[in-house]
């Protein structure tokens, strides 16, 4: 994921109050629906924190005041308590009293973060975890499960499910899981000789200073790890840029973005984001990898919270149907109140990934009224459950549960990985995803409809012959083969869609390591089991012997989600979030220079669903929050 190349400049302090809600040129707005938290113009500060969304500041008498999103409260700073050292994380912050007591406030920080009764002399915060050093030099970490050190330090620093300190000779030791920090794996902690002076650890590089001022940086292999040959007094490291202040002036690398000018007597990264402090404590904040276009995303339907919704659509009769897990089906629109169009909360079961999973209108609906809908309903003989297609006729403006026409069923033996959604091609043809329900053996097996798509002609539809097989399914001539597989190789396809050039672009979630987007054709082989998104998950013979796989398009790591949730393809950008990060990116072909994936928003909870209106808008749903509009730009 390459920087961006937009620039926010030099932000008034006024702006800066808006850290993450807008940049002046084309950051984006607050990810989620809770307003950001201006700073207050007239605060000078003494010392800066920045976190992933937010920043803080010390005033002259130790009070620390936050600005930025508050979804978490990171911003509720006790008022009572003077502090002499800030850190932020994620969504959360920190900060050591005048007696050394560790207090943090914001995501999770009643239950694991922080100790009030230690006496602490240095405090510093990564994504979910704050380490703090004791006067011996001892350190302890709260948060993530990145194991504490028996070292002695002077300085530490959290990264990304890893740690690092300076020892008292100087060295520099890291521990946790310190693959960011060099090409090759090694197991046991990384080290380096010193002596260096100071520290600063990012996410995934880190950055220290010599003595003499000189900085040598560590992490992925790309140019945030080249530091120009330049004195600095103190370096700051963020996602994926690095900056240093060199006789008050930042100087920045890993971005194409310029920093103000100077001067400054004090920086300040998070992780897309720098903060300086100006003489006499102004301050000022700008981005380094900001998104080329702001993206807000506005609670809709009056910020009515939903049930696991697991779609959204256009009504044919007006207003969008949007469903639940559970097994109903509600229209919303504004000319009215939200009407029951559909429930099935008696036939659906229910527990683990079993439920109402998707539902798509009929692509001819004028002369074929109909919803078809996936879902898990009771089963017979050794399978308690079934994963079934069914269609519904739709009389009047309510689907009539009683017409269920069973277009295909298949015995579950574990609830999880089902896929699966229901879309229509441009060709009036039916796809549906199919996870591999646990037996990811099956998603290689030509004679098993697991882990698949598969491709169905279900127009003129009846009991005896609920679907043809069309005529160009691209294994009709394969021996031994389920003609109704149109793609295989894939552990868990929970959301797919078709774009305006009739593409179909399929996210599926991934085992351990990685989560990713492919573009599917007739006849693809997206690699599961043996591949993981990019990576080899069988083991090096298996992945040498199967040949002729489709890559996947994007990938992301654990460090960015766990479960990535398919979206939708507008204005030549693909759409698509994770389920536990609440990212929300955007996939852009940028040609020669490959697919570009640029974060744009986040969502206000877990995102489960994509969905568009009638007039292309685009909707992020949560589970047990609201539905959001993204407002996209012209």
């Amino acid at each position: 994921m390459p920087p961006m190349t937009r620039q926010c400049g030099s932000v008034a302090v006024l702006a800066a109050a808006f850290l993450l809600a807008a940049c002046v040129t084309g950051a984006p707005p607050p990810a989620s629906d809770v307003p950001a938290v201006p700073l207050p113009e007239s605060a000078a500060f003494t010392q800066l924190a920045v976190g992933e969304d937010h920043a803080c500041g010390l005033t002259e008498d130790g009070t620390a005041i936050c600005w930025g999103r508050n979804d978490e409260g990171q911003l509720d700073a006790p008022g009572e308590t003077r502090f002499r050292q800030l850190a932020a994380g994620n969504q959360f912050s920190c900060g050591l009293s005048f007696h050394g007591a560790l207090v943090c406030w914001g995501r999770d920080a009643a239950d694991w973060l922080g100790d009030e009764s230690g006496t602490w002399t240095t405090v510093s915060a990564g994504s979910d975890q704050v380490c703090a050093l004791d006067a011996e030099g001892a350190v302890a970490c709260w948060g993530s499960a990145t194991p504490s050190d028996e070292g002695r330090y002077t300085a530490i620093g959290v990264g990304e499910g890893y740690v690092c300190g300076l020892t008292m000779k100087g060295d520099l030791i890291c521990w946790g899981d310190v693959r960011w920090l060099q090409v090759e794996w090694r197991e046991g902690p990384f080290w380096r000789e010193g002596p260096f002076a100071a520290l600063s650890v990012g996410p995934r590089h880190l950055c220290a200073l010599r003595s003499g001022g000189g900085a040598v940086c560590h992490g992925v292999a790309d140019g945030r790890i080249y530091p120009p040959d330049t004195t600095f007094a103190h370096v700051t490291t963020g996602e994926r840029h690095s900056c240093g202040l060199a006789a008050g002036t930042p100087v920045c690398w890993g971005s194409d973005e310029d920093p103000p000018a100077g001067p400054f007597t004090a920086l300040a990264s998070g992780w897309r984001n720098v903060c300086g402090l100006r003489p006499g404590g102004e301050v000022r904040c700008w981005r380094m990898n900001g998104i080329a276009r702001p993206v807000n995303a506005v609670r809709a339907f009056q910020g009515q919270p939903f049930d696991q919704p697991v779609e959204l659509f256009p009504w044919p009769g007006g207003g969008l149907a949007v469903a639940e897990r559970a097994g109903t089906m509600t229209v919303h629109d504004p000319a009215a109140a939200p009407r029951l169009v559909l429930d099935l909360t008696d036939r659906v079961v229910l527990g683990g990934d079993r439920g109402l999973l998707s539902v798509a209108p009929d692509p001819e609906f004028e002369a074929s009224p109909f919803v078809y809908v996936w879902h898990t309903a009771p089963g017979v003989d050794d399978a308690p459950v079934h994963a079934r297609l069914s269609r519904f006729a739709i009389v009047g403006d309510r689907v009539h549960v009683e017409s269920e026409l069973v277009i295909l069923e298949i015995p579950l033996h574990f609830p999880i990985r089902l896929g699966g959604a229901v879309r229509f091609g441009p060709d009036g043809m039916l796809y549906l995803g199919i996870g591999d329900g646990k037996a990811r053996e099956k998603a290689q097996a030509l004679n098993d409809l697991r882990g698949k798509i598969i491709r169905l002609d279900v127009r003129g539809a009846t009991a005896e012959r609920p679907y043809r097989i069309p005529d160009d399914n691209p294994l009709l001539a394969t021996p031994d083969a389920r003609p109704e597989i149109w793609a295989r190789g894939l552990r868990n396809p929970w959301r797919m869609s078709f774009d305006a050039e009739g593409r179909l672009w399929v996210a599926d979630v991934g085992q351990m390591t990685e989560e990713e987007v492919s573009l599917a054709a007739p006849g693809a082989n997206l690699g599961w089991p043996v591949f993981e998104g990019s990576r080899c998950f069988a083991g090096g013979r298996a992945c040498a012997a199967l040949t002729g796989t489709t890559p996947p398009v994007a990938a992301y790591g654990r460090d960015l989600g766990c479960a990535v949730i398919g979206g939708v393809h507008v204005d030549g950008a693909y759409l698509f979030g994770d389920y536990c990060s609440r990212r929300i990116w955007a996939l852009e072909d940028g040609r020669e220079a490959g697919w570009s994936m640029r974060e744009i928003a986040r969502a206000s909870h877990p995102i489960l669903a994509f969905g568009t209106g009638a007039h292309g808008d685009v909707y992020v749903l949560t589970q047990d929050g609201p539905v959001l509009r993204l407002e996209l730009p012209p």
